[in-house]
């Protein structure tokens, strides 16, 4: 299941992984992004969305600051993705909160082809049409994450990521859980942001998109649980989290725990 050398190709030949993602964490997604070795453009502007996808190895769309402004952008990103046959990953950071953010998620994933959709358990219960309380960007329902992901999947029809104390991944043929991480993840802003952004980087020099998946869930929540063993606290685990990206290599993934409900 592990690309033995998965690390050692994606900094090898650095993706170039392209982020339509909200104000707040475009710091920590390009910092992260760099740190582990790979290629990030921060787009705001519309009109270069052809010749970005021509190039890129993935497009990330985080909604967590949009407007209508950036809706236009979201989709000629995702548009010319699709014709460029660049993997799409959305991210739908508060959707139940609004229903401007419902429609806009709706509606891409109604119009374009998404690779993997990934978001927190409040987020992915609303995605699922599952009751859920929540009424901003974090998640506090303690349903079990692997049944919100084979909801969510059941109906999006879609590869699904819940986020939390325990992630789930379901696909069309698989359903894991991934039990690494730690608790600093969340007090910082973003972390599970630039997790899209990680996961695209993997796949995108990885066999499979599956493989690629887990992996870097596993390489991100392993490099938290280093980082925050030197943390007295989020901020400190903040800067070490992102040299923990950068220094560990791929026999961290050695201490995955993932587990496969077949």
């Amino acid at each position: 299941m592990m690309n033995m050398s998965i690390l050692q190709e994606l900094r090898g030949r650095p993706p170039l992984i392209v982020c339509i993602t909200n104000d707040v964490v475009k710091d920590l997604t390009a910092n992260g992004l760099l740190a582990m070795g790979a290629s990030p453009i921060m787009s705001g502007e519309k009109s270069e969305a052809a010749a970005l996808m021509q190039a890129a190895d993935g497009l990330l769309i985080n909604i967590g600051t949009a407007d209508e402004g950036k809706k236009e952008l979201m989709f000629e990103m995702a548009e010319a993705a699709n014709k460029n046959n660049v993997p799409l990953v959305l991210d739908p950071v508060g959707y139940p909160a609004s229903d401007f953010r419902k429609n806009l998620v709706d509606e891409l994933l109604e119009k374009y082809d998404v690779a993997l959709v990934k978001g927190n358990k409040s987020e992915m219960m609303a995605l699922a049409g599952l009751e859920s309380t929540s009424r901003g960007v974090d998640s506090t329902e303690t349903s079990d994450a692997l049944e919100i992901a084979e909801a969510a999947f059941e109906r999006l029809n879609i590869p699904v990521l819940v986020t939390g104390e325990a992630d789930a991944l379901v696909t069309r043929t698989r359903r894991y859980t991934l039990h690494n991480g730690h608790e600093f993840q969340g007090r910082i802003t973003g972390s599970e942001c630039l997790l899209g952004a990680v996961i695209l980087a993997f796949t995108s020099r990885s066999e499979a998109f599956n493989t690629g998946v887990l992996d870097a869930v596993s390489y991100y929540n392993l490099c938290a649980e280093s980082a925050a063993s030197e943390s007295a606290g989020p901020a400190a685990f903040r800067m070490n989290f992102i040299d923990a990206l950068h220094l560990n290599e791929d026999t961290l993934l050695a201490d995955k725990d993932i587990r496969n409900h077949e």
